[in-house]
């Protein structure tokens, strides 16, 4: 007979398998979403420099926010990873940009690769940024 631990051990790493195949969760972290929230990301980006405008008390404006967070957050936080792991690790380099770039230059090259590559929205948000940096700054 299999004692408790081991048998909780198998059931943990049953499910965890389970888990880590599941693809991303439709318009959440695919596409789709970040889609959104780049988009919403650089369209207050546009109003800010026009003008300054305060948001809208209500669900509305605290949406707009949290999907320009996730962009800029995501964008910034696969860069800077893919950073730290070349520069830390000796990790290979996927892609090689010659200056440092802001979150909101990081968010349009996402939004530019997300627009002319409408079929590959179902796959996970942080892979599409990576595609869209290797695209935007290819190694020799």
């Amino acid at each position: 007979m299999i004692a408790r631990p081991a048998l909780f051990f198998i059931m943990c790493l049953v499910c965890a398998t389970e888990t880590f195949a599941q693809g991303p969760t439709p318009n959440v972290n695919d596409g789709n979403a970040l889609q959104r929230e780049c988009k919403t990301a650089l369209e207050m980006n546009e109003v800010e420099e026009v003008e300054e405008v305060e948001d809208e008390p209500g669900a509305g404006a605290l949406g707009r926010g949290s999907d320009m967070g996730q962009c800029l957050g995501l964008v910034s936080g696969v860069w800077h990873t893919h950073m730290m792991m070349v520069d830390e690790f000796d990790s290979g380099s996927a892609f090689c940009p010659t200056n440092s770039i802001s979150a909101g230059e990081m968010a349009r090259i996402v939004d530019q690769y997300l627009e002319t590559h409408p079929v590959e929205m179902d796959q996970w948000d942080t892979v599409l940024i990576l595609r869209a940096f290797m695209l935007a700054y290819p190694c020799s």
